[in-house]
């Protein structure tokens, strides 16, 4: 069945992030993490694809496993789905999916509960590539929490979805939080605060041992405001052997959170 202009309308219009949230939907490009979403139990709308997305008997297969979940598929053209895709080259596939969230207090109360616990906390993060490879990241070492200021990039921005690699349906988050009252709820029930600066007083490695984290990772242009150091229990860094000015929030992200999971694996 070919897209209606009305769900091709709608495809356009989600590209705004004002429409999507007024919609409650956001778009998925590319067939892995449309697949992911699925496993997940997103409410997928619909799914477009055109004619490119067929190159084998396994691409006809994924349209079958998508039509025996009930979930309804159109044809597109690739000159429409070229006007509708985020992507440079596109794969020739687009879905449209319901926006989920986590529930506060269930979140609270199940990371209250485990002995170890490790949370990430991104205070007004900007660029959506790096937003998505920390969700990787988190993804890879077992984070039990993502919080996300307000003032960050969108979750449901298409280039972050791209990043994450499906990893958003993998990790428990909460975005638009008021950064510091969180933390605060967080360090009444007996976590350990973090924040993280090259300029920090204390090497990471000193605190990994503590039963439960926050690392707190700010902003590529500012770093972590003042407000949320004020309240962090020690400012630690990643120690610096070479000339270079800095690393990459992800990439900061990624050496430190390897780390703790070393130390939690081995208890």
């Amino acid at each position: 069945m070919k897209l209606s202009r009305q769900k091709f309308s709608l495809l356009q219009l989600l590209k705004n992030k004002k429409y999507r949230y007024k919609s409650g939907l956001f778009t998925l490009e590319g067939e892995k993490i449309i697949r992911d979403a699925v496993k997940f139990g997103a409410e997928i709308s619909f799914v477009a694809y055109s004619p490119k997305f067929i190159k084998s008997p396994k691409d006809e297969e994924f349209l079958n496993y998508l039509k025996n979940k009930k979930i309804e598929i159109y044809e597109i053209s690739e000159s429409e789905i070229e006007k509708v895709s985020e992507v440079e080259t596109s794969q020739g596939i687009i879905a449209v999916a319901k926006m989920f969230s986590y529930d506060e207090e269930n979140v609270f109360k199940s990371i209250e509960r485990k002995k170890f616990a490790t949370v990430v906390a991104l205070e007004k993060i900007s660029d959506p590539g790096n937003l998505g490879t920390i969700f990787r990241i988190c993804d890879w070492f077992g984070i039990d929490l993502v919080l996300i200021s307000d003032g960050s990039v969108d979750v449901f921005n298409p280039k972050t979805l791209r990043a994450t690699m499906g990893s958003i349906f993998n990790v428990p988050f909460l975005q638009n939080v008021d950064l510091k009252n969180f933390l605060t709820k967080f360090k009444n029930i007996g976590f350990k605060l973090y924040s993280t600066s090259p300029s920090g007083k204390i090497d990471f490695h000193e605190v990994l041992g503590s039963e439960k984290i926050i690392f707190v990772f700010g902003s590529e242009a500012h770093g972590v405001s003042n407000e949320i150091i004020k309240i962090s229990d020690a400012t630690v860094k990643v120690r610096k052997f070479g000339k270079a000015e800095s690393l990459n929030v992800a990439v900061s992200t990624a050496v430190i959170l390897s780390e703790r999971a070393y130390i939690i694996s081995g208890r």
